[in-house]
């Protein structure tokens, strides 16, 4: 019997395609290079998301290589950190700003509306979170904390919530042990504040509003957090 395949007629190869040729009126621009600034200005910020966890070594080592950094710019604070940092770093890893949970309804109610004011608000909240280095539980429990103040406080009058004001100062008074020491305390915490709201205006009035920064919890969320940010920077 013969081979079925031997009849079928052979069917000729398809030609190549021929090259596409621009047209002379179409000028392909290169990129252009970039400067040495703007590569320095990379190579910082490839070392500073190396320290805050958000970047392998690994990965950074290649940026460098792509940006021609010279190999004594390219020790990260990562490496220089004291032991106290290092403890930081991985027992209250910094989150990004969307890994954050903020609501905006009581529970069971539906979420209102996203308008473009409420939109920035969300945005602003975040970055604080993360700017202040925030884990992302405790985040989330700070968020929670502010948001029982407000249900708290929401129908309180001026004279009122100066009076829980005080009443919540005397709670925090007792728990670290004197006015001199907590006034040590919220020095500190008033230095990451104030670096907070002056990249993102704001929080200083969310804080004085409806007993928010009054609150002992939330202060006391505020103070702990101020001493990791603290830690952070010792020697930089």
């Amino acid at each position: 019997m013969s081979d079925p395949t031997s009849a079928a007629p052979s069917t000729p190869a398809p030609a190549a395609p021929a090259p596409t040729v621009p047209s002379p009126s179409v000028r392909v621009q290169p990129m252009a290079p970039i400067t040495a600034g703007q590569a320095a200005t990379m190579a910082d910020w490839s070392r500073e998301d190396v320290a805050n966890g958000k970047l392998t070594p690994e990965a950074a080592a290649k940026i460098f290589d792509d940006l021609g950094t010279p190999p004594d710019q390219r020790v990260t604070p990562a490496d220089l950190r004291t032991d106290e940092q290092k403890l930081v770093d991985q027992h209250f890893p910094v989150a990004k700003p969307e890994e954050f949970s903020i609501r905006y309804a009581d529970p069971g109610q539906p979420a209102p509306p996203m308008t473009k004011e409420l939109k920035q608000f969300d945005s602003s909240a975040r970055t604080w979170l993360s700017q202040a280095e925030f884990p992302r539980e405790l985040g989330n429990s700070l968020i929670t904390a502010i948001e029982r103040t407000v249900q708290q406080t929401k129908a309180l009058t001026p004279d009122q919530l100066e009076s829980y004001g005080l009443v919540e100062y005397e709670k925090l008074q007792r728990a670290y042990g004197g006015e001199d020491k907590l006034q040590e305390k919220l020095r500190a915490a008033a230095v990451m504040i104030d670096a907070l709201n002056k990249k993102q205006p704001g929080l200083k009035n969310l804080l004085r509003a409806k007993g928010i920064g009054d609150n002992a919890l939330v202060a006391t969320m505020l103070i702990g957090q101020a001493e990791r940010w603290h830690a952070r920077r010792k020697g930089r």
